[in-house]
């Protein structure tokens, strides 16, 4: 077929696109003799390719539970290739929910970088604390990750707000403990992480003031930190580990503080 508009409305081109092997061969079929509906799927491509270009490492995490939730209701309210009105609804529900996704990704992919000459206070204190004991052999911490019940216990009545420590386990990074820290207004905490190599990274908790922040960098000689503000926590990843190494842990940890 040969004429100005695909054979198929796009809605159905990309149920196709996206569902099972014989529903992308069947798509592959139609575009053979639809020029129209292969130049509409080529377009598709590009556009695929450019936002996985832009957002990149983060378009590859795995998408969190509670925006699965939506699409799984509506595929099990589906019944034949027609969609009842109640599963179309849901269709658009988990269409708004992904682009509400991409949202995020999209200010966590093109997440800020600081400018300045000096690192914000945040950013300082954690590559500081980072500094002087993430290279003590015997005391890197006060409170080891054996007692992770009394360290949180202990450093979230401190700081006056409750935490759970992040899980960095799907970067290579263990927590092996932390300690309480004076902070610029009010105690802080710091967190050791440790991988099977021995590098270390520290994550820097204090108590924000309340204004959020994206997530930014900063860096001084010999280490680097990717900090962020959220509600009334604000956090700092330091280490000297690669910059996009560093950045896919400090998303994690974000994820976890905020989910918790």
């Amino acid at each position: 077929m040969m004429s100005g508009s695909p054979s198929i409305p796009a809605e159905e081109a990309l149920r196709l696109r996206h569902g099972s092997e014989a529903d992308q061969a069947r798509l592959r079929s139609l575009t053979e003799t639809d020029a129209a509906l292969a130049a509409l799927i080529s377009d598709w491509d590009r556009q695929d390719a450019a936002i996985r270009a832009l957002y990149a490492p983060v378009g590859e995490e795995p998408v969190p539970e509670r925006l699965r939730a939506p699409i799984r209701a509506a595929r099990q309210s589906s019944s034949g290739p027609a969609l009842s009105a109640r599963a179309s609804s849901l269709w658009r529900v988990a269409a708004a929910v992904t682009l509400l996704a991409l949202g995020f990704a999209a200010g966590w992919g093109g997440a800020r970088i600081s400018g300045q000459d000096q690192a914000p206070t945040l950013a300082s204190a954690a590559m500081a604390s980072f500094a002087t004991y993430a290279v003590e052999a015997r005391h890197p911490v006060e409170v080891g990750a054996d007692d992770e019940a009394h360290l949180v216990q202990w450093l979230s009545k401190r700081l006056g707000t409750p935490f759970r420590p992040p899980d960095l386990s799907s970067g290579g990074f263990r927590l092996i403990g932390g300690r309480l820290l004076p902070g610029e207004t009010s105690p802080a905490a710091l967190l050791m992480y440790e991988d099977e190599l021995g590098r270390r990274l520290a994550l820097y908790l204090a108590r924000s003031d309340g204004a959020e922040s994206d997530l930014a960098f900063a860096e001084e000689s010999g280490r680097q930190a990717f900090w962020w503000a959220e509600g009334n926590l604000g956090c700092a990843l330091a280490g000297d580990l690669p910059r996009e190494t560093l950045r896919r842990l400090a998303i994690a940890a974000y994820h976890d503080l905020t989910e918790a």
